[in-house]
């Protein structure tokens, strides 16, 4: 959801909503130049992106992202699992917060005020209102405060659990560069498309917990949900469903080092063949839905794209402070440690040139680049199994998610 870049935040898609149309002016960006004559589309939950882990043939009803503890100082890097699948026996000694079935969203109560709420590790830090807190001179999207923070988080079916963390001066903490902290906390503005003051505990609260992330079906039932609770312990990385969970400095194309940012790797594949190429650095979001690649990072695999009657399909997808667009193909994945595999994914290609720059409906700071994007693409994993919470991605005059766009070239 938010996420950031050395010192400097990026964010990353908001749970449970399409993307479309918003505030403020375009910058450009895919093939740049003058914005395509892009027609807005709606989509179908079968045409959208889907939830990759949805399409496992076993193993494909949720998440567990285990992260191990780190000091109040932080840690240079850390190393963990991401499972695929929700075992009953995972279940045990986890509450289930139930999350709203549109949105996902559960709700925290925080020094007497009720908020919407969600665990979302693309976001870097626990974003929350607090007036108590100093927000920090140099760093506006953090705090400059040591505190100890107690929310108590409830779901949909009533159940609760607390939620303690700490907050750390961000100053004293980036004097290090360190890529992992547990206590990185900052406030959380509204905006034209977030209204609301929200508590979005990020991966700063998932370190030393194994959190776990059930995925509403296209029934809708059962619902999504979020657990933890129980005393962590972090499984081994291979088959037939655990890849190594690493968080670090980012891939080499950043110009300063990724915080908070946990990766995997996946292996991009054209439909139906052995043509393959492994992409390190995939960031894992909780807190979206779909595979995302940088397109300039795929370079020995060339993907077909989807289309529309010989027009290409392409997403714009609308984060808190900024917009990637680009096209939509189709893939064949597969992670390397586990073995998971899964065919024909439908997959978001930021940056491609194939579709030329945005429209000028998709607004917003451009996020095209593995630069300004802060990854080499992004895993959503959010408890949903397509972009759109499970419903069709409309569209309107004001913009859309999807567009059906001309061939440039």
């Amino acid at each position: 959801m938010r996420k950031l870049l050395g010192i400097l935040p990026i964010s990353l898609v908001l749970l449970g909503g399409c993307g479309g149309g918003g505030g403020g002016g375009s910058s450009g960006g895919g093939g740049g130049g003058t914005p395509q004559a892009c027609t807005a589309v709606s989509m179908t939950a079968a045409q959208q992106l889907q939830n990759p882990v949805t399409l496992f043939a076993a193993n494909n009803n949720g998440v567990i992202v285990e992260l191990p503890t780190v000091p109040p100082a932080g840690a240079a890097s850390a190393s963990g699992s991401l499972v695929f699948g929700i075992a009953n026996t995972d279940l045990t000694g986890n509450t289930q917060l139930e999350g709203h079935a549109d949105s996902g969203a559960i709700s925290a109560t925080l020094n007497g005020m009720t908020y919407s709420s969600f665990l979302d590790s693309g976001s870097n830090a626990n974003f929350f209102p607090d007036t108590s807190l100093t927000v920090c001179k140099d760093n506006a999207n953090f705090y400059c405060s040591n505190a100890n923070e107690s929310a108590t988080l409830q779901g949909q079916n009533n159940l609760t659990l607390p939620a303690p963390f700490a907050v750390a001066d961000a100053d004293t903490l980036f004097q290090v560069n360190f890529t992992a902290y547990n206590n990185l906390a900052g406030p959380n503005p509204t905006n034209a498309a977030h209204p609301t003051a929200s508590v979005d505990l990020g991966l700063s609260f998932f370190y030393g917990r194994n959190i776990l992330i059930g995925f509403e079906t296209l029934s809708g039932s059962p619902p999504p949900f979020f657990a933890y609770g129980a005393p962590q312990t972090i499984a081994t990385p291979g088959p037939p469903n655990v890849e190594p969970l690493k968080v670090d400095a980012g891939p080499a194309a950043l110009p300063a080092i990724a915080t908070n940012t946990p990766f995997v790797s996946i292996s991009i594949c054209q439909p139906g063949t052995s043509t393959c190429q492994t992409v390190d650095h995939i960031e894992v979001d909780t807190g979206s839905v779909g595979l995302r690649l940088i397109s300039s990072v795929l370079t020995s695999v060339k993907l077909p794209l989807t289309t529309n009657g010989g027009q290409p399909y392409a997403e714009c997808l609308q984060f808190a402070d900024g917009t990637s667009w680009g096209s939509l193909a189709t893939a064949d994945i597969k992670f390397p440690v586990s073995g998971k595999t899964a065919s024909n994914v439908t997959v978001h290609l930021i940056g491609d040139p194939s579709v030329g720059s945005p429209p000028t409906t998709c607004t917003g700071t451009t996020e095209n680049t593995v630069g300004t994007f802060g990854a080499n693409g992004i895993l959503g994993v959010g408890p949903f199994a397509t972009d759109c919470s499970n419903g069709t991605c409309p569209a309107t005059s004001t913009g859309a998610t999807y567009y059906s766009c001309p061939v440039t070239h």
